[in-house]
């Protein structure tokens, strides 16, 4: 849970014999608790780890060609929070830092689009207040930087709420879930070693939370397994806690069956017009050739909350252009969300006789979960292979072969 989105502006505080006091001077902090407000959002947050955020983007430490970087993502010291931060320097006198500050256990990298949305807002704002001189204006500009948090705080909200067609785009958005089901494709692995290969990819994993998705969609089962008695030295990637999948998950694009039959018992020229693009569109598309990045883009629209939202507007009707419902918040670029959608062949737009603008849901986004057959040969080849690397012990297949046979019948509903 979001517990706050705190925005500062950095002062210098020279006196008239030249110390300096500096300080990140609030311009607006915004809170998601009660329990919280602008006399103790320390306990959030303390001055020690408020300049420790800073550091970590004027020295350059996520940036390879040592400049300063925009975003930050870590824990704090001092307070048990994790961070997303935003700096921006107009110049050495006019900097600001925005951190939106979170619960140990949220998974943060799902709100950092979010959080990159929230800044482009204010990129427009802090110039103002540096140019302004105006009383009013310059309240003017906080009250749009109040907006901007709010809102932020408002989408990471709904965001948090995610339904199962969303925590299956969670397995695709993610680097690090992405290599979880590669490596579980082929082989069961024990946890301990699936956090070493993870780790060269970000560190410190935090494995139970990234395999949180996979167990609510029944994919993957945790288990023990002992080790082989027989063996003079028992092999530490033979035994322990172990991952097997179960059931292999796929995001396939349908055609809308509902969609077509409306349109032919109400509006035959745009059913004709529609069917003839559903047709040359899945003429042409084969799931077995989803390329992965493909798969990451349409999992990044998914966990947008006002893409999915228009998304699923879409799956029960179509629309006028003229005429969209107004579900969007009224920050959102309604021709944005369109054009993306139109993009990813999610929507297409079809003129009628009277050549008024529709827009239709082109292709359904399903998450299908199918039984991974193709394991049954693989886990006797790493069974029988001699490639220590490669090789499962007799009770790790035994167990994983167990597993497939009692998960079977399993559905997963969506």
């Amino acid at each position: 849970m979001i517990q706050a989105v705190l925005c500062f502006q950095f002062k210098l505080n020279q006196d008239e014999s030249g110390d300096i006091d500096p300080e990140f001077k609030p311009i607006k902090l915004i809170f998601n608790s009660k329990d919280y407000s602008e006399k103790n959002f320390s306990k959030l947050i303390v001055r020690i780890d408020i300049f420790g955020v800073f550091y970590q983007h004027i020295t350059g430490t996520l940036k390879k060609k040592g400049i300063f970087s925009n975003f930050y993502v870590g824990r704090l010291k001092k307070t048990p929070y994790q961070v997303i931060s935003y700096f921006r320097q107009e110049n050495i006198e006019a900097q600001f830092l925005t951190i939106s500050i979170f619960e140990l256990d949220d998974e943060i990298e799902i709100y950092e689009d979010l959080i990159k949305t929230m800044a482009k807002d204010l990129d427009t704002i802090f110039p103002q207040i540096i140019k302004t001189k105006s009383l009013e204006k310059l309240e003017d500009m906080t009250d749009k930087i109040e907006t901007a948090l709010k809102f932020a705080i408002f989408q990471v909200g709904r965001l948090s709420q995610l339904d199962p067609l969303q925590k299956t785009a969670l397995i695709f958005n993610n680097k690090e879930r992405l290599k979880i089901l590669e490596l579980l494709r082929e082989r069961p692995y024990a946890k301990k070693e699936i956090r070493e290969i993870l780790e060269k990819i970000k560190p410190n994993p935090n494995v139970d939370l990234l395999i949180e998705p996979f167990l609510e969609l029944n994919l993957i089962r945790r288990d023990w397994v002992k080790g082989d008695k027989k063996q003079r030295r028992l092999d530490p990637k033979q035994q322990g806690e172990f991952l097997f999948l179960v059931k292999d998950i796929v995001l396939a694009r349908l055609p809308s069956e509902s969609i077509l039959k409306g349109l032919k018992e109400t509006r035959e020229v745009l059913y004709t017009k529609y069917k003839q693009q559903v047709t040359n569109y899945f003429s042409k598309y084969d799931i077995n050739k989803q390329s992965i990045e493909e798969a990451q883009e349409l999992a990044s629209y998914l966990l947008n909350p006002d893409c999915f939202d228009f998304f699923t507007l879409m799956k029960s009707s179509y629309y006028p252009l003229k005429k969209i419902p107004k579900i969007l918040s009224e920050f959102v670029d309604t021709e944005y969300i369109l054009n993306t959608l139109e993009k990813l062949n999610i929507i297409t737009k079809i003129t009628d006789k009277e050549n008024e603008g529709w827009v239709i849901l082109l292709t359904d986004i399903v998450p299908i979960v199918i039984f991974p057959e193709y394991s049954l040969p693989k886990i006797l080849d790493h069974y029988k292979t001699k490639d220590r690397e490669k090789k499962i012990s007799y009770n790790i297949a035994k167990k994983n072969l167990e597993l497939l046979e009692v998960t079977y019948p399993d559905k997963t509903s969506f």
